[in-house]
């Protein structure tokens, strides 16, 4: 009987082991799982380019600028457009969940410059859209960014290469202006001074002269004088 109760409790251990091992199979193999489906929101590429943008829309928001707004909103979508058709999928997918977190967060501000707006509207419901799944392919995402906010988004960079190249050029013409303003002045300051020394040369040889001339006429009148004359 006892030899039989031993038996027993062996059998019971094997099980609960054999059931502890498939647990702890399963678990690992879960995390296996989730660790591929999983977007890896902190790489590089994806949180400097979402820092930057957002840092951008925030600040054009406390100014409620409009216009400004539409362009920043069309900009954070052609950035994951960008990110896809490089094959930086993960990026993308990374980026557009960052962007999309701040977005819901700050829906009041953008409600508030919003009003009566559709082209910001559609804007924002373009980046809730954007493909964050794990089984979102290159073309997938680089598809789920209208021409309409890449149209946007160009025209915006091509209107600050404009003012950029705009303001190189007028700190160009105001530098060139100063300068010939320094040499301007520095030439009528050289003329002044050669004026001023010709004048001191001329007033030097007038007096000699007078001198001179004075010397002339003292010594005639002195030898007329001793004449009788």
């Amino acid at each position: 009987m006892k030899k039989v109760f031993l038996m027993a409790i062996a059998a019971l251990a094997m099980v609960m082991a054999s059931c502890h091992g498939n647990k702890t199979n399963t678990a690992a193999g879960g995390a296996d799982s989730d660790s591929i489906a999983a977007v890896d929101t902190n790489a590089p590429e994806a949180q400097l380019a979402a820092d930057s943008l957002t840092t951008q829309l925030t600040q054009v928001l406390q100014k409620k600028d409009a216009k400004a707004v539409t362009t920043t909103l069309a900009t954070l979508q052609t950035k994951y457009a960008e990110l896809a058709k490089a094959g930086k999928v993960d990026e993308a997918k990374a980026y557009a969940l960052k962007i999309q977190e701040f977005i819901n967060k700050h829906a009041d501000e953008i409600n508030a410059v919003a009003t009566g707006n559709t082209t910001i509207k559609s804007l924002v419901d373009g980046i809730k859209n954007l493909p964050t799944s794990a089984a979102t392919t290159a073309e997938e995402a680089a598809a789920a960014v209208k021409s309409d906010a890449q149209t946007l988004a160009g025209a915006a960079k091509t209107a600050a290469e404009t003012t950029a190249k705009g303001t190189v050029d007028a700190a160009k013409s105001t530098a060139e202006a100063k300068a010939n303003e320094a040499v301007t002045k520095a030439q009528n300051k050289a003329n002044d001074a050669v004026n001023k020394a010709n004048q001191k040369a001329n007033d030097a040889i007038n007096k000699a002269n007078k001198k001179a001339n004075d010397a002339v006429n003292n010594a005639t009148n002195k030898a007329l004088k001793g004449l009788g004359l």
